[in-house]
């Protein structure tokens, strides 16, 4: 195949089917549940049971066939949300299989064989079912964020080229002297460009600053979600008053250092929870540490925990992203460095449990 095709026409062609590998699995394991449906309609229907039960034992096990086969094969579903995905799945095909029987009712009217209506009406049909299955059966898919840095080390243009529109967010971190940074040349009228670049995507803005009024002027304009530490130096009740009544919303971030009994005084004021999974915050290609799972899966036991997000950064990459419950994560090196950083951002955001790693 490589011989005969463009090596450009070929990578291209292998995108593309990764890109959209869940779709296709999702036909094939639709088409067969189809023709078990049909198969088991005709043999039983043969043997003496009526229609209609025929009819409904070839629904009910075809369904079945297809739950499981996507669960298990395709989308992966962890075990403890399999009864949620059952739910969903069995509530979506059981509306789906009402729309069907309108549709062929009138099809079998006009001279339809029963499989060509079921076949017809379930291809039109299919986009609609396919899509809530996505939302909300097989709905464990993360946010992913590429970090971009403001202090103006990075080729923004180079980045866009790279990620294009795959990431859910762009992530920034603007990082000051205050914070113990190398570099203090921060450049926030970088946030304009990137705010350029993704006019369609949500800008998180991270404040490794101890003192973030400094720069909230310059930043709010530009940013959807606003980032900052517990371990500033002003009010922090304040500042996180200030970033939401500047109609943005306020996040909080955890370094490893500091407690999760810290951020429980503020949860009621923020949308976002991130902890940093890194021994030094600022430095990108550090390893991610395992520690982390332990912060998250005390805060899943919140009491509260409905009411906020909760983002990862710091060392994610397709090899561990898979073990952390939340719904964002942030990702720099992994991406960027990646030789294809847009599959990459798919890995990323379907590993939890759509691909095994």
């Amino acid at each position: 195949m490589k011989d005969v095709l463009a090596p450009s026409f070929y990578a291209g062609l292998q995108f593309r089917l990764y890109r959209h590998r869940f779709l296709l699995v999702y036909i094939v394991f639709g088409v067969t549940s189809l023709w078990i449906e049909i198969l088991l309609l005709r043999g039983l229907h043969y043997l003496g049971l009526p229609l209609l039960a025929s009819q409904s034992c070839g629904l009910t096990i075809s369904v079945l066939f297809a739950y499981w086969m996507n669960v298990r094969f395709n989308f992966k579903v962890p075990v403890a949300k399999r009864n949620r995905a059952l739910l969903y799945f069995a509530g979506i095909s059981g509306l789906s299989a009402l729309l069907n029987y309108a549709f062929r009712t009138q099809l079998l009217d006009l001279g339809w064989s029963y499989e060509q209506a079921r076949f017809g009406v379930s291809a039109v049909l299919f986009s609609f079912g396919y899509i809530l299955h996505r939302r909300y059966s097989f709905a464990d898919r993360k946010q992913v964020g590429v970090a971009i840095y403001a202090n103006g080390v990075e080729d923004i243009r180079g980045i866009r080229e790279k990620i294009g529109e795959f990431p859910d967010f762009i992530h920034v971190d603007l990082i000051d002297a205050s914070f113990g940074a190398s570099d203090t040349d921060v450049r926030s009228y970088r946030l304009e460009t990137i705010r350029a670049y993704w006019p369609q995507r949500k800008i998180h803005v991270h404040l490794m600053t101890r003192r973030p009024t400094r720069w909230l002027s310059e930043v709010l304009p530009y940013a959807d979600t606003v980032i900052v530490h517990h371990e500033i130096d002003e009010d922090l009740a304040q500042v996180l008053k200030t970033i939401e009544d500047a109609g943005r919303q306020p996040g909080l971030a955890l370094t490893h250092a500091t407690t999760l009994d810290a951020a429980t005084p503020f949860l009621n004021r923020i949308t976002l929870l991130m902890l940093l999974t890194i021994a030094r915050p600022g430095q990108s290609g550090q390893s991610f540490q395992i520690e982390a799972l332990e912060r998250i899966e005390a805060i899943n036991k919140w009491s509260g925990r409905a009411h906020f997000k909760i983002c990862i950064d710091g060392g994610v990459n397709e090899k561990n992203v898979h073990l952390l419950n939340v719904e964002f994560v942030v990702s720099g090196s992994s991406v960027l460095m990646a030789e294809n950083p847009a599959r990459q951002i798919m890995r990323l955001q379907t590993s939890n449990n759509h691909e095994a790693v």
